[in-house]
């Protein structure tokens, strides 16, 4: 029997005007028929990504699926935000609240197989600088992680960006073997930053060169294209977010980028189901 998880993206719940919208979507999520939801990503804050995880497992009570996204560690430092993160995931009843980044591989059945990891803006993708900048290197509500290096130098900046990036990158090669090596020969592959800039639009435009270095993940492209490249067995799907429009681009007949819409303070939008 097919199988399908429902996708969202980008719903940023703290944006959500009231508790009646917040109400609405919870509703509307309950209610749905899918067998699990993906996450791909900014989810709401740090100071709310505990409480916003509790609601959505509490109301769902199926699997959940997620990474994190930049917002997410909106005002705190990323090893904080973690361990906020990982200890709901330990409240909840297991298999509820699934944060790809700490779980590794999961086998949806035989040959199915479900990876992910935040991924980063690497500041390598368009022109490079500082002539597009973003909230989160700036105090007060920045990521301090990012606060400090930029306080430092964009220099410094930039190398925690690369820094990040190639975390990812690493985390999914690891991730792809592994699920090879348990029968997978389909994985799904959650992450936040789009890792292509032709998958990387904003209201139906490419992001510009100004902005790419921060709304494409090079690194994890590059990355991915390897993998592709030496294991034509494999069918990799990438399900992303961050940049907030919906594109598909596919650089390889075994891999295929998928991002998703959505809207700052709208109910956030169910993408195309994922079957398996």
């Amino acid at each position: 029997m097919t199988k399908h998880f429902d996708w969202i993206t980008d719903p940023h719940l703290d944006h959500l005007k009231g508790e009646t919208m917040l109400l609405n979507f919870v509703k509307k999520l309950a209610a749905r028929k899918s067998d699990g939801l993906v996450i791909t990503g900014d989810i709401a804050e740090s100071k709310t990504i505990y409480q916003f995880l509790e609601i959505l497992s509490g109301c769902y009570r199926r699997p959940i699926y997620f990474i994190l996204g930049n917002h997410d560690h909106y005002g705190a430092w990323m090893a904080d935000t973690h361990a906020r993160v990982r200890s709901i995931c330990n409240a909840v009843p297991p298999g509820i609240l699934n944060w790809m980044t700490d779980v590794g591989v999961l086998m949806l059945d035989d040959r199915t197989a479900i990876i992910g990891h935040e991924g980063w803006y690497d500041g390598q993708a368009g022109e490079p600088g500082l002539s597009f900048s973003l909230s989160e290197f700036y105090m007060p509500n920045g990521i301090l992680d990012l606060v400090h290096a930029f306080d430092q130098s964009s220099h410094a900046l930039f190398d925690k960006l690369q820094e990040l990036g190639a975390a990812s990158a690493d985390h999914i090669r690891k991730m792809v073997v592994q699920a090879r090596d348990q029968g997978a020969r389909r994985i799904l592959i959650i992450t936040h930053v789009p890792p292509f800039r032709e998958a990387s639009y904003f209201r139906g435009k490419p992001s510009e060169a100004k902005a790419a270095p921060f709304y494409v993940n090079q690194v994890l492209g590059e990355a991915l294209l390897e993998l592709a490249d030496e294991h034509r067995q494999l069918n990799l799907e990438v399900y992303a977010g961050h940049t907030h429009g919906k594109r598909e681009y596919q650089p390889r007949e075994n891999l295929v980028v998928r991002v998703g819409s959505a809207r700052y303070g709208r109910l956030p939008t169910f993408q195309e189901p994922i079957r398996f």
